[in-house]
């Protein structure tokens, strides 16, 4: 990992980091994208004795996106009321309320006053382990959207117990985005069903994309070329949807006579639904469950 020193010049009040921050031990200080909130928080940092950045952005485990990012303003999200947003608390000395689920928890977007604030459902409890949110706590945020993947920095203003649990958080100022490939995909254990010449058969689903999928079954489905019609139930956000893909066989793949059969199948024909519910699984997947990103 190549370090360089920082110049302090560089560091700005109320913007996110463009890099992670090192000490001169190589012991991480601060997230990229994370921002200093006040000028003795900066006067604290110019302190240190050395001050490291790495000079290769960190990746995001979500991150199976192009290269390139951008800025973006708050309506480019196009957020709407029931959107999913990751949250992760910038503070490594409570990650761990978050360790169940990989440092990070979700929340339900219940709406927004522009420039002034983001309201978001308090996660389940399952998500959390003591009470993590306190008001002044910086959250990293993303979400996905259309084929973007969006993240920005924002503050808990106000934390609302009764009549229910739910946050306010700072406005969204600085927004970074990054446009996710076509055919992004992600592994999966999806129990399902094809019917082809030889009637209905079981088949598990190992990994999916919004163009195609790979199955895993014990009975032969048919040669490279052949149209099949896969069945599947995929949930998105609490709710079951179920599926009909027509589908071509595009590979074929057997390990031994005791292994399954592992074939490659394309989508062909899809009705716009049918794409969207695709797509909307695959992306809260990468939001919800990155360790599964292919």
């Amino acid at each position: 990992m190549n370090l360089i020193p920082i110049q302090f010049s560089d560091l700005k009040i109320g913007q996110p980091l463009s890099w992670d921050l090192f000490d001169q031990e190589r012991k991480p200080l601060m997230e990229r994208g994370y921002i200093i909130k006040t000028t003795d928080e900066l006067e604290e940092l110019s302190k240190k004795s050395s001050v490291l950045l790495r000079l290769k952005a960190s990746s995001e485990k979500i991150g199976a996106i192009d290269k390139k990012i951008s800025e973006f303003n708050f309506d480019d999200m196009q957020l709407k009321v029931g959107d999913r947003l990751q949250l992760q608390l910038h503070s490594s000395a409570k990650s761990s309320c978050c360790s169940n689920n990989g440092g990070y928890c979700m929340a339900t977007v219940i709406g927004y006053v522009p420039d002034h604030s983001l309201i978001v459902s308090m996660p389940k409890t399952d998500q959390l382990i003591g009470q993590p949110f306190l008001e002044g706590d910086q959250i990293l945020v993303r979400l996905f959207s259309g084929r973007c993947a969006f993240s920005f920095t924002v503050f808990v203003d106000k934390l609302v117990k009764l009549s229910f649990k739910y946050l306010h958080l700072s406005f969204p100022k600085h927004i970074l985005g990054q446009t996710i490939r076509k055919s992004r995909r992600v592994r999966t254990a999806i129990e399902a069903e094809a019917t082809a010449n030889s009637g209905s058969i079981p088949l598990i689903i190992t990994n999916l994309s919004a163009a195609g999928a790979e199955i895993s079954t014990h009975a032969e489905l048919g040669e490279i070329g052949t149209l099949i019609e896969l069945f599947v139930k995929v949930r998105i956000h609490e709710k079951e949807i179920s599926l009909q893909l027509k589908s071509i066989i595009r590979s074929f793949k057997a390990i031994n006579k005791q292994d399954a059969l592992r074939y490659g199948v394309e989508f062909t024909g899809l009705q716009a639904e049918q794409i969207f519910s695709l797509r909307s699984f695959i992306y809260q997947e990468l939001v919800e469950n990155p360790n599964n990103i292919v």
